[in-house]
């Protein structure tokens, strides 16, 4: 019991950090869902019998939970539109629909489609949402994510692994699991409180309306010189380099790499790396597709950076909300 009582403080501690300092964004309202899965997991061994079913509902939404919170919070422009979603749905639903008519299931198979497979697409969820925080590492420019990022996959990420695989092996009764995630609970609290400003901050990959090449009042800690470098560089079509990283970047403008990703964070409103070079590109495709009505789309693509026309379509379209096709059919110059 006192166990139990540790982890929920540490649980209602972080809850309220998250409401009062962050509420007004949709991710910070996920991330309290995925603690108020937690709480159902800690009180599930002593709440009466007759509300187990609902604590066992909460606690099934966890892996669709951290999965939805790791797409707003880290993914480029979050996959919402696929299959994933159904999945998150059918992790949880199935089985919730199991417990409440579980004895009416005589089929082995229907016990298979609503219970044992859901199991799996729980750590399907689990596993592709620490894919996302550690696919999209590098590319973020904004330090306090990126710290972000480090406590998801290893300390969410691992609690929500553990509490899963406990439930599905039923171990869920142990007295240490509820320390586990009251521990977890705790040092999630402890970063949040360090490193307040970025956190949750908003997926979009871009803060305001600035020009990739329009100079802005650069920070105290950059000079003039390294900004100016910066801009030329981009002026010059450096965009255009093939399987360009920031890496390449930082060496080009003889910069750090930490340096240069605050550079681009603070000077130009971006959070993602990829997006400040697609939006370069994509300006100068704009006005090829155009001005050059003749001259293949797939030319274009090669020219300014991207190896498959695939990836230059689907960049193209994510930006300007059409095809290439369509954008120079309703762009054509006459």
């Amino acid at each position: 019991m006192l166990l139990t009582g540790f982890s929920l403080g540490c649980l209602a501690l972080v809850f309220l950090i998250v409401l009062r300092d962050f509420r007004q964004f949709l991710v910070a309202k996920v991330f309290l869902g995925f603690l108020v899965t937690g709480a159902a997991y800690i009180v599930s061994s002593i709440v009466p019998e007759e509300y187990r079913w609902l604590t066992g509902d909460i606690m099934t939404m966890l892996p669709a939970i951290f999965w939805l919170l790791c797409q707003l919070a880290f993914a480029r422009r979050p996959n919402l539109y696929s299959i994933w979603p159904i999945i998150c749905i059918y992790s949880f639903v199935a089985p919730a629909i199991t417990r409440s008519y579980g004895a009416y299931m005589d089929s082995n198979a229907l016990h298979v489609w609503f219970w044992h497979i859901p199991r799996y697409m729980e750590y399907l969820l689990l596993l592709n949402g620490i894919w996302v925080v550690v696919a999209n590492w590098r590319d973020d420019l904004v330090e306090g994510r990126r710290k972000m990022r480090a406590v998801l996959m290893f300390v969410m990420g691992f609690t929500g692994l553990f509490v899963t695989i406990s439930l599905n092996t039923g171990n869920g009764s142990s007295a240490a699991l509820p320390f586990v995630v009251g521990f977890c609970s705790l040092f999630t609290g402890f970063v949040l409180l360090r490193g307040r400003e970025n956190n949750f901050g908003l997926a979009s990959p871009q803060l305001t309306e600035v020009k990739p090449t329009e100079q802005t009042n650069v920070p105290n800690d950059f000079n003039d010189d390294s900004a100016s470098k910066l801009i030329r560089l981009m002026e010059d079509g450096y965009y255009r380099t093939e399987k360009l990283t920031l890496k390449m970047l930082s060496a080009k403008i003889d910069l750090p790499e930490y340096k240069t990703r605050e550079l681009i964070n603070t000077q130009f409103k971006y959070r993602n790396f990829n997006d400040y070079i697609n939006q370069l590109r994509i300006e100068e495709a704009s006005l090829r597709l155009s001005q050059e009505p003749d001259t293949p789309i797939q030319n274009i693509s090669l020219d300014i950076g991207y190896r498959t026309l695939s990836s230059f379509n689907r960049a193209f379209k994510e930006i300007k909300k059409q095809t290439p096709t369509d954008y120079r059919l309703s762009h054509r110059e006459f």
